[in-house]
């Protein structure tokens, strides 16, 4: 399906889901992650939510943790979090890091490339009322057709992760781009409701139709998990929570290269959303990890994707109302699971 379709759809169909509560942004710092964060702290406010800063001695360089997408040996954009040296205007140096044989090509684990065109430069970044208008060099154009919505989406959803962006204007040096010269998608208001890595869910009447992002798992040449989000067109309905876990039980698409993490019977029995928390009561079928305990990655997929379609910044799951679960590597869970500071952060 024709993708400057699928992208005008979502946009004019996003009116609705927002009447619901469902909102698309970053991820939200906690105080109780899956995964735990770099003890750091905030550098100024063009720092992405919950980067900062580590000092080992006073001589050392400072960095920060910033979340950037790109290319994925599957054919998706996907986030991997880089220690980058922390400045001011921090938001503009971050995207050469994004350039084809650029300085960020060396830090990828093998099975990840940067998508900016080669010798692409940011002659300019001004971020104003949550706006964020980038001047490209000419060679930010020279991409091939089929990259067209991978790097407009790469380039949004990183920095859509800065707290001070909401919304990205492209410019080539100096002017204006209405639209991308090979598809022509949009250049100017993008956001992350524009989607990411979209497609269409089997039986799906897209006039009444909304989006919803599923968190699915890719895999590196050095079995190495990681997260993809996915932006799939449904069809609408006032159960957000419900939806997203019906489709995050239906699982990825065949010929897509990710897997999913939970079984295809998994039962729904409730999910709701109360201060900034999402209760999900599952089924049995969640325990399928060794002795009756859920997988981390099944717990990891669910918090991202409920997260991600709702307000909330943390879960709370139970399994047919008994709220302590056991899960692979952290014990008995019972209190709610805090969305991570960052998706696919770096290892090494």
């Amino acid at each position: 399906m024709d993708q400057r379709f699928i992208r005008s759809a979502v946009f004019l169909l996003f009116i609705p889901l927002l009447v619901t509560g469902c909102m698309f942004g970053p991820g939200k710092e906690s105080t109780k992650p899956i995964d735990p964060p770099p003890a750091n702290a905030n550098l100024d406010n063009a720092t992405p939510v919950g980067a900062g800063q580590e000092k080992k001695d006073d001589k050392q360089e400072k960095t920060t943790g910033v979340e950037l997408y790109f290319k994925t040996n599957n054919g998706h954009v996907a986030p991997y979090t880089l220690n980058l040296p922390a400045s001011t205007g921090i938001a503009k140096e971050v995207l050469k890091f994004m350039v084809k044989e650029g300085p960020g090509a060396s830090m990828l684990p093998e099975g990840m490339t940067p998508i900016l065109p080669k010798g692409t430069q940011v002659k300019a970044l001004n971020i104003s009322d949550g706006v964020a208008t980038i001047d490209f060099s000419k060679e930010f154009l020279n991409y091939k057709e089929d990259e067209e919505e991978d790097l407009l989406s790469a380039v949004t959803w990183t920095l859509t992760g800065f707290p001070t962006i909401d919304q990205v204007n492209i410019w080539v040096d100096g002017k204006p781009l209405a639209v991308m010269p090979k598809k022509k998608t949009p250049a100017q208001g993008l956001t992350r409701k524009d989607g990411i890595n979209l497609e269409v869910a089997e039986g799906t009447d897209l006039t009444r139709s909304m989006p919803v992002i599923l968190y699915f798992m890719g895999q590196l040449p050095n079995n190495e998990i990681y997260y993809v989000p996915v932006t799939r067109m449904v069809n609408s309905s006032d159960q957000i929570g419900e939806t997203v876990m019906k489709e995050l039980i239906k699982g990825p698409q065949y010929d897509s290269g990710l897997s999913a993490a939970l079984d295809n019977t998994l039962a729904v029995n409730k999910v709701q959303v109360k201060d900034k928390v999402v209760s999900a009561d599952l089924g049995e079928q969640l325990l399928q990890y060794g002795k009756n305990s859920a997988s981390k990655d099944a717990i990891q997929t669910i918090v991202l994707s409920l997260t991600e379609n709702t307000d909330a910044d943390k879960v709370q799951l139970t399994v047919n109302g008994k709220q302590s679960v056991a899960v692979e590597g952290e014990g008995t869970v019972s209190n709610p699971v805090a969305r991570p500071v960052f998706v696919n952060p770096n290892k090494s």
